[in-house]
Formats: C-alpha cells, sequence, structure tokens
C-alpha cells in the first residue's frame, strides 16, 4: 500500500500545485527586491516567514482532505478495498505517506525561499541574519501540519474533501476562535492549544495554557478525530 500511495503522489497533479503554489509564493518577495532593493536587508525575511505562516495551514488543509476524500469522490477506494480489506492498514498507510509527503513538501518549498532570499540580498552585496526565522517557519508548519490530520480525519468522516477542507479551516480559523471567547473553558479547544504549541515553537513565552497540558490536549482531540475517523471507516460502507 505505500509503493501505492507513493506512486498516486507522484502521478496526480495536485500535490504538486501546492507546492508549486507554496513555492512560488515564497520567491516572489526575494524576486521583487532584486529589483528593488529594501532599505534594510532583514526586510527580506519578514514576507518569508509570513506567507509562510498563512499558505502552510491553507495548503495544508487542501493536501489533508485530498488525501482519502478525493478517492471517495471518484470511487476508487472501493477497488482498492476489493485488492486488499484491511481498512486499518489502507488508513495507516495513507496518513503516514502523506505525513512525509507533508513534511518534505514545507521543507522543500521553504529551502527554495531561503535560497532564493539569500540570492536576492547578494545581489545588493548583503547577508541576512536568520536568528529566530527557523523557528518561525517550524511554527508555521506546524499549523500546517496540524491543519492538515484535522482535514485528513474529516475528510474519512464525511467522505468528501470539500467538507474536509472547509472544516479544518473553519475549526482552526472561525469556530475555534469564537469557542476561545468561553471563559475557562475556550482555552482548551483544540485551535487555542495548537496556537500555544506554534508560539512555544516559536520561542514565545506568552502562552494561554503551558507546553505540557497544551501538546498533551492537542494530542487527545487528534486521537479523538483519529479514532473516530477509523472506526467510521472500518463499519461504514465506502
Amino acid at each position: 500500500m505505500i509503493h501505492t500511495e507513493l506512486f498516486k503522489l507522484r502521478t496526480h497533479r495536485t500535490p504538486w500545485v501546492l507546492l508549486a503554489v507554496l513555492t512560488v509564493s515564497l520567491v516572489v518577495a526575494p524576486i521583487y527586491f532584486v529589483f528593488r532593493n529594501p532599505a534594510d536587508p532583514q526586510q527580506l525575511l519578514e514576507p518569508l516567514t509570513g506567507v509562510f505562516l498563512i499558505m502552510a495551514p491553507l495548503l495544508g488543509a487542501v493536501f489533508g482532505g485530498w488525501i482519502c476524500g478525493h478517492e471517495f469522490r471518484q470511487g476508487t477506494l472501493r477497488r482498492v478495498l476489493g485488492t486488499d480489506a484491511r481498512r486499518g492498514r489502507l488508513i495507516a498507510a495513507k496518513a503516514a505517506v502523506g505525513l512525509v509527503a507533508a513534511v518534505a513538501g514545507l521543507a522543500f518549498a521553504f529551502g527554495v525561499g531561503a535560497l532564493a532570499s539569500i540570492g536576492s540580498a547578494a545581489t545588493f552585496g548583503e547577508t541576512l541574519d536568520w536568528d529566530g526565522v527557523l523557528r518561525d517557519v517550524a511554527s508555521g508548519g506546524f499549523l500546517g501540519l496540524i491543519t492538515a490530520a484535522l482535514a485528513f480525519g474529516f475528510s474519512v468522516l464525511l467522505r468528501s474533501d470539500t467538507y474536509a477542507i472547509l472544516g479544518s479551516l473553519g475549526l482552526i480559523i472561525i469556530v475555534g476562535p469564537l469557542l476561545s471567547l468561553i471563559p475557562r473553558v475556550g482555552k482548551y479547544v483544540p485551535s487555542a492549544l495548537a496556537n500555544d504549541v506554534s508560539a512555544w515553537i516559536a520561542g514565545s513565552d506568552e502562552l494561554v495554557v503551558s507546553i505540557v497540558p497544551a501538546s498533551l490536549g492537542l494530542a487527545a482531540s487528534l486521537a479523538l478525530v483519529g479514532a473516530a475517523a477509523v472506526v467510521t471507516f472500518q463499519r461504514r460502507d465506502v
């Protein structure tokens, strides 16, 4: 099944389009600054981290929902299970390959953006100070992976990539922040916990919930979504 999932990633356009969108988004600013040199070379890093922090969760939701959701839409899961009926193994293979592909894609896109920024600064004889940048990028990548994981679970539960994408983004961007307004309880919703862990990765000390309970609570939330997805997939007709 691992080979099948890897083949799907290589042959389908969606993963490559998402990777291209993220990579191009990260090199636009360096190219611009080649023709219009900034007063401070560190300005090259602001769009690099800012765009990454915005795009990683958005594209992560699309990728996570696509991995399994598009097969429900196209009806290919029935043929796959006809060859190998071990549904738990199928879900595990998709999740593992998707996680590795997401990490590799995020790292590749940032690497290209970083090299473009270095090259852009070199054109006007400057160097860049990377202090804190990698932690900010790791923070954005973490949020991207969390959003992708939620979208993956929702795609199995809802049997739709579209609903999975909307559901995961809605939980992180809309529902989560609204629930966080509830006194005493709101700070423990998954989106708030993810923000705390992300802030800790970025080096911030201003956490609403300390890192240990925030990490445990977020892991429990993801485990709950994952368990519900696996149980549903095992018992429901595809």
